[in-house]
């Protein structure tokens, strides 16, 4: 066979095969993720744009390239310690919170256990600028801080991304 056959079959036997993910560390914890394979880390001066709607942005974002930056895993520690013991009272203040945001819609909600760390899991919808928009948040424990990881597509794309995305969060390690 000769080498440009050989290249080519190759190249296509390549191209039949997914990207893996690649698993990184959530900057300033012990936490890692599974970040879907074509994600990129969002530039500073995107996310400072992206974010700008209220609160301190994001520490980190992984992100389906722009110009739009569509979806994305988003990773913020905060300052603020949880309390000790039983994280129901605060999934009760959180789902409230957010409850509140238009065309709000519960999907799932919950605690979840994974690897060995207990995680406030919701999952729901809510009205973007222009268009639906799916999440799914992780809060949990880092120490003195909190951590939580949003996962969020539009709604055009969440048929091809959310397999991926719930993936990722169901991986937190």
């Amino acid at each position: 066979m000769p080498l440009a056959t050989r290249v080519l079959s190759l190249l296509a036997l390549l191209l039949c095969f997914p990207a893996h993910a690649a698993r990184v560390t959530v900057p300033g914890t012990s936490v890692s993720i599974d970040v879907p394979a074509g994600f990129v880390p969002m530039p500073k001066s995107v996310i400072d744009s992206k974010y700008s709607r209220g609160g301190l942005p994001p520490t980190a974002v992984y992100s389906t390239p722009g110009p739009h930056w569509e979806v994305n895993i988003a990773f913020a520690l905060r300052d603020t310690a949880l309390p000790a013991g039983d994280l129901a009272p605060v999934q009760a203040g959180l789902e409230r919170s957010i409850s509140a945001t238009p065309g709000f819609r519960w999907v799932k909600r919950g605690i979840v256990k994974s690897a060995g760390r207990e995680w406030i899991d919701l999952q729901f919808w809510v009205d973007g600028l222009d268009t639906p928009i799916y999440n799914h948040l992780r809060v949990t424990r880092e120490g003195q801080k909190t951590l939580l990881v949003t996962a969020n597509v539009t709604k055009k794309l969440y048929a091809k991304y959310a397999a991926q995305l719930d993936a990722a969060m169901n991986g937190l390690k």
